[in-house]
């Protein structure tokens, strides 16, 4: 016998009901799962996206650690190869952006940053006003009236 065999029969027996209350209960348990991955896979997105935004603002004099407990100061940026070199007390090496985990931006561009997202942030605030302030189409069944 397979396990939903074993559900559905020692779940209909004892309660006494119809069955269902199990598939019923079964399937919001499903779509709880599923809410909750969707919800789960945006945010990591949008966090994804703002991390990616961060080291595309990766300039000469960046504080930077890396994944390999690293740090140092940026010296120079490639963004065509997606890399840059690293000065750890006169010693240069070159890295990956993708090695960065953690960066401190020169409070310059940490403000020209934080003045971009704003924006954005106020850019999208404003497109759904619109859409809620967008006039109402009147239907032939209200003019008639």
């Amino acid at each position: 016998m397979t396990l939903f065999n074993l559900l559905t029969e020692g779940s209909a027996q004892p309660s006494g009901g119809n069955g269902y209350t199990m598939y019923i209960f079964l399937g919001i348990i499903i779509i709880a799962f599923i809410v909750m991955s969707v919800v789960q896979n945006k945010n990591r997105k949008k966090q994804m996206a703002e991390d990616q935004a961060r080291k595309d603002k990766l300039c000469s004099g960046t504080t930077v650690i890396t994944i390999g407990g690293i740090m140092g100061r940026v010296v120079s940026v490639n963004h065509d190869e997606n890399s840059f070199v690293l000065d750890t007390e006169g010693t240069k090496m070159k890295f990956d952006k993708r090695a960065i985990y953690q960066m401190q931006l020169p409070k310059k561009v940490e403000e020209e940053f934080k003045n971009e997202q704003a924006a954005l942030a106020e850019q999208k605030s404003s497109k759904i006003k619109k859409v809620e302030e967008a006039p109402q189409v009147e239907t032939t069944e209200e003019k008639a009236e």
